[in-house]
């Protein structure tokens, strides 16, 4: 909803920080601000659950899914440490026409993901949130 980008002055391009709580599937209720986002995937990485961290993909397991996360949107954000600036993509394909602001169509919003490694190394490994898998 605009609703909340126009009571915080949000202007588009705002980073979504994750909130560090846990949500189960079954058991959340709406939160006062942001929105709780569910049904996306992780690209090159995993969910390191226990730890509640972005962690390292485990072998075999292409795209897991990412629990229901609270994102909570900044615009004046600043990349922490303990956070991967991860982009959201619509599609696995992360490729798309290049819009009048810069971006591609294909990117949706930079998610500040809570992790124990530096962002290089989630970069080097290409990790990012997706939408929907390609078929």
């Amino acid at each position: 909803k605009q609703w909340y980008q126009r009571r915080v002055a949000i202007t588009a391009g705002a980073a979504a920080e994750m909130a560090d709580q846990k949500y189960d599937d079954d058991t959340y209720s709406t939160p006062d601000d942001g929105v709780l986002v569910h049904g996306l995937y992780i690209d090159a990485a995993s969910w390191d659950d226990d730890n509640m961290v972005l962690g390292d993909a485990r072998p075999g397991i292409m795209n897991p899914p990412m629990p229901v996360m609270h994102l909570l949107p900044d615009p004046e954000y600043e990349v922490e440490e303990d956070r991967y600036e991860c982009p959201l993509y619509k599609t696995s394909e992360r490729a798309g026409t290049l819009s009048t602001t810069g971006h591609s169509t294909n990117f949706v919003i930079k998610c500040l993901i809570p992790s124990d490694k530096p962002q290089k190394h989630w970069i080097g490994k290409g990790t990012a949130l997706l939408c929907q898998l390609s078929q």
